[in-house]
């Protein structure tokens, strides 16, 4: 009975010594194929941890390479386009400006000039090719509207004489203003002696060649127009509208003895009020302005509300509605006398109040993500209410915020723009989608009750939402030599030349901005290989297994799983009589 039980216990021991060095060997075996030292969390819990720490941080390395490489590809196809080499935008000002030195001589005809501007016009048709240009088949100009090309070719309207400064802020418009299609032909109003002294008076002509021939224009038609005070003239298959039918036509043109126009006199052309619609091109992109609107003023015929011009400034997520609430004076204590406003992010549904010191001028209120600036009025909010209530008390703006920025995350705190918003680039005219704005000559304007929308497009520049005659406009520029050429008018010529010298600055300006981005992303480049290294070194110390070690290991485990499985042999075969 003592010999079973010693001869199942000796079993038992040889079968776990056989099993044990079995699974080590296995397991080695299971690493030098694997070639890791760690091939499942029991092997290391806390070093399966780190494994896992270690390959999510180089899966994000990845897609940072990844946005690194689209980056590149975008700011490149930017930099080539806006670059100085053979066929860039910068090439073709250059050519612009030599064929406008050509036209500025005096010796030159007009039949020169009418030749020149059709060479203008193909370089135009180019530009507005350039500035639709496409990186994997993304718009890199057009904001978040990358499916959709960033300009249309279309028309717009200048004005040349004495009183053109008259007309600055009128409003122009075409029915084809948003088409694609680009007349082979200017058509140019010129109000005669003989009409009226205002717009909606005057007798017009028009020419479709340049001045050889010209036709009486439709008689002006008022109450036309987007704004109903207006009107519109029509002539050559476009009408232009006019916001305010009684501008003053202080200066006209008149043949001797009567007649029509002509544009081969250079006098005649610093005289009369000429209305030239011209080639330009439009803007369909999205934009980074931010825009102000009042959405609510109280009515109080007794104790009229002021009137503001609201500007902002900040970084804002989303609108912000501010709204003005009272005022509140603490009797007997200089100096706290307070104004109290509130302002929501969330459309109305909740609000916050808070309060600045009572301006007695223009004042600013802080508002989440930046500041809202309100100028021009004397606020009329008083403590305690007077009979009929303050005016001003209610008082609603919102912020509304545009965002056309196409931003990639190339770290864990680093992003980087790599698109440009065209029309802060080559300008050309805009419109902006639902605005309610208008422009007068003393800026910007609130809506009347009602309100009106934005019908026509508005001249851009490159740094405002709203047209400076100070800042750079492409093809604008390029549209006004070309009426100029058409013209024949020399010093409209001339004066494009110091537009194009401007605009080729600004070009060269947002080139730059470009390649600093660009250099940008490239350090940003270098840096995630070199931490990808890293950080691939630090798994490989930690999951990787040593194969020297490893074989000698091996060669051990065979040794000893042979030893085990030879003397388990021997020693069950032996029976009683070998002991004896």
């Amino acid at each position: 009975m003592a010999i079973r039980i010693t001869q199942g216990m000796m079993y038992s021991s040889f079968v776990r010594d056989m099993n044990r060095t079995l699974s080590d060997y296995m397991e080695s075996n299971m690493q030098a194929t694997s070639e890791k030292r760690i091939n499942r969390p029991s092997d290391d819990p806390v070093g399966a941890g780190r494994i896992l720490a270690s390959r999510a941080t180089l899966g994000r390395i990845d897609t940072y390479q990844d946005n690194v490489n689209t980056a590149l590809g975008w700011l490149s196809t930017a930099d080539s386009v806006l670059a100085s080499g053979e066929g860039s935008v910068q090439s073709l000002i250059s050519d612009i400006r030599g064929l406008a030195l050509q036209a500025a001589t005096g010796t030159v005809t007009a039949e020169n000039r009418l030749q020149i501007s059709q060479q203008v016009r193909g370089l135009l048709s180019q530009l507005v090719s350039l500035s639709n240009s496409t990186y994997a088949g993304s718009h890199i100009f057009a904001g978040h509207k990358t499916t959709e090309p960033a300009y249309v070719e279309g028309l717009a309207v200048s004005v040349h004489g004495e009183n053109m400064e008259d007309y600055k802020y009128v409003d122009f418009a075409v029915p084809t203003l948003n088409g694609a299609s680009l007349p082979s032909r200017v058509v140019s109003f010129v109000p005669v002696q003989g009409g009226g002294g205002t717009i909606g008076t005057a007798d017009y002509y028009y020419t479709t060649d340049g001045g050889k021939s010209w036709q009486h224009a439709d008689p002006p038609i008022t109450g036309q127009g987007p704004y109903g005070n207006a009107c519109s003239i029509s002539g050559g298959g476009v009408t232009i509208y006019f916001s305010d039918e009684n501008v003053d036509v202080a200066e006209y043109y008149n043949q001797p003895g009567g007649g029509e126009p002509e544009l081969n006199d250079q006098s005649s052309l610093d005289k009369g009020s000429w209305f030239c619609v011209r080639p330009t091109a439009i803007y369909l992109g999205d934009d980074n302005d931010t825009q102000v609107t009042q959405t609510y003023t109280p009515s109080n015929p007794g104790n009229p509300p002021g009137t503001f011009t609201t500007t902002a400034s900040g970084y804002f997520a989303r609108d912000v509605a501010v709204r003005l609430d009272r005022r509140e004076i603490t009797v007997g204590t200089p100096g706290t006398d307070m104004l109290y406003y509130s302002y929501s992010v969330d459309d109305g549904s909740n609000w916050t109040q808070t309060s600045i010191p009572m301006p007695t001028g223009d004042f600013t209120l802080p508002v989440p993500g930046g500041s809202l600036q309100i100028t021009g009025g004397s606020l009329n909010i008083q403590d305690p209410p007077v009979a009929g209530g303050p005016s001003d008390a209610g008082t609603q703006f919102i912020i509304h915020p545009h965002r056309a920025d196409v931003d990639l995350q190339i770290g864990e705190d680093s992003r980087i723009t790599v698109n440009m918003v065209g029309k802060d680039v080559f300008g050309g005219i805009y419109n902006y989608p639902g605005d309610k704005i208008k422009w007068s000559s003393s800026g910007y304007t609130p809506p009347p009750p009602g309100g009106y929308l934005n019908r026509y497009p508005i001249r851009v520049g490159s740094e405002q939402p709203y047209y400076n005659d100070n800042i750079p406009n492409l093809f604008e520029s390029v549209g006004e030599l070309i009426c100029a050429l058409e013209c024949n008018s020399q010093h409209g010529v001339q004066m494009s030349l110091d537009k194009l010298d401007a605009v080729m600055n600004h070009i060269m300006s947002k080139a730059g901005e470009i390649g600093g981005r660009e250099n940008r992303v490239t350090a940003t480049q270098s840096s995630l290989i070199m931490r990808k290294f890293s950080e691939e070194d630090h798994l490989s110390q930690i999951e990787d297994i040593d194969l020297t070690e490893l074989m000698t290991k091996l060669a051990q485990q065979q040794t000893a799983y042979q030893a085990v499985l030879k003397s388990s042999s021997m020693i069950m075969q032996m029976g009683l009589v070998n002991f004896l």
